[in-house]
């Protein structure tokens, strides 16, 4: 036996999403995240991992970074034995959406998962993950620090610095001590330009429209919840905040553990008791793809197009390969585009890098294979591994 930590890029090397990394020793077997492909992002098979997902299980654990498919998606595969971990609060997201799509063949494996908190860490035979603040277009997402036999392994996950929670995880970084190998997303290092927007941004342009007009509807995914918070906030007293029965939900969950200036403002959901108050006072409507918005949207826009106003916010490549959204998008006659992603740019990425200073890196989650020309200003002091999926390196 040799006291040695290992780690495997088991898909995600060159491609965004369908994600899936493995940490090992000659004792202790872990994974990170298993995750659904996104469509027309490469390898589209599903895994198969013999001791996770098919043969005798011969894994001791499975950490989840966040509830988004492509980080998730392909858990329900994953051998029932094999415990499986995310954060408490993004446990019970996941665990509502997953209910509310049951019709569409859904399965609901969530409440089964175990619940984690901030800074409290988990023992896996001779390995200690702790679970460290993020932020994410996901509520309550996180990093993920390794430990065991002298070495520290920094996971990121999905992450950025120009979300509402920008502070604290500047502060994960700036605190985590010496790291031996962070593995880091680069979803987008193929940005040429400077990114200066951010949540604060977003907020403040959803208020200028709210005041603007009577009718705004909130176009967005329904995970992206602490964007439909900030719209709620954003709605004045007297004035409606709606959405649909299966939203207001997952507002609620999120809101238990959120501080009070983070919270959602008096979400209702839809119905037809609320449609003659919301077309007489107005306000803030949040929206999905499907007949009933498009109908709901359709109303209000012809039978008052100077005071209606579709926000679309999600990324643009939804709109480019997605009829649905077209086709919601189509409904109105004033539609805007207020969006960030939700994903770290590559100047801050830089400025982590910096801070961190990690002896080791490995760039994942990016369809960027050139990510070397990019990074390798960034210092000198810094090995740079580039992995292929499936390759294995000794920490």
């Amino acid at each position: 036996m040799s006291d040695v930590i290992k780690v495997r890029i088991q898909r995600g090397a060159s491609q965004i999403g369908g994600v899936c990394t493995e940490v090992f020793t000659d004792n202790t077997r872990i994974f990170f995240d298993f995750g659904t492909p996104l469509e027309g992002e490469g390898n589209q098979d599903k895994l198969k991992i013999e001791g996770l997902n098919f043969g005798k299980a011969n894994t001791d654990a499975v950490f989840l970074t966040h509830y988004h498919g492509d980080h998730v998606g392909e858990v329900p595969s994953i051998n029932s034995e094999i415990p499986v971990y995310m954060h408490k609060t993004a446990r019970k997201i996941l665990q509502a959406q997953q209910e509310h799509k049951v019709g569409v063949g859904e399965i609901v494996w969530a409440k089964d998962a175990k619940d984690l908190s901030v800074d409290e860490p988990v023992t896996i035979k001779d390995l200690k993950i702790t679970p460290l603040a993020s932020d994410h277009s996901a509520s309550d997402s996180l990093m993920y620090l390794v430990e065991g036999y002298g070495k520290r392994i920094l996971i990121t996950g999905d992450y950025r610095l120009h979300g509402f929670y920008s502070d604290r995880v500047r502060k994960t970084f700036k605190t985590i001590g010496h790291i031996d190998l962070m593995i880091t997303e680069g979803t987008n290092l193929d940005r040429e330009s400077k990114y200066n927007k951010d949540e604060k941004w977003v907020t403040e342009e959803f208020d200028k429209l709210i005041k603007k007009y009577k009718y705004v509807f909130l176009f967005t995914s329904s995970s992206n919840i602490d964007r439909i918070a900030a719209f709620s906030r954003c709605v004045p007293e007297g004035k409606y905040v709606i959405a649909d029965e299966y939203q207001q939900k997952i507002q609620q969950i999120a809101d238990e553990s959120r501080k009070e200036e983070f919270k959602s403002n008096k979400v209702l959901y839809y119905s037809d008791y609320l449609k003659p108050k919301f077309e007489k006072l107005g306000g803030g409507m949040v929206v999905r793809t499907g007949d009933k918005f498009k109908e709901i949207v359709s109303y209000f826009s012809d039978k008052y197009p100077e005071d209606t106003c579709l926000i679309y916010s999600m990324w643009k490549g939804y709109e480019e390969k997605l009829a649905s959204v077209r086709e919601m998008l189509n409904c109105c006659k004033n539609v805007e585009r207020i969006h960030v992603s939700g994903h770290v740019t590559k100047e801050d990425l830089e400025e982590i890098l910096r801070m961190v200073m990690p002896e080791k890196v490995i760039i994942h989650h990016t369809n960027n294979i050139f990510w070397e020309e990019f990074i390798s200003n960034v210092t000198s002091n810094v090995v740079f591994w580039h992995l292929k999926d499936s390759d294995t390196k000794e920490v």
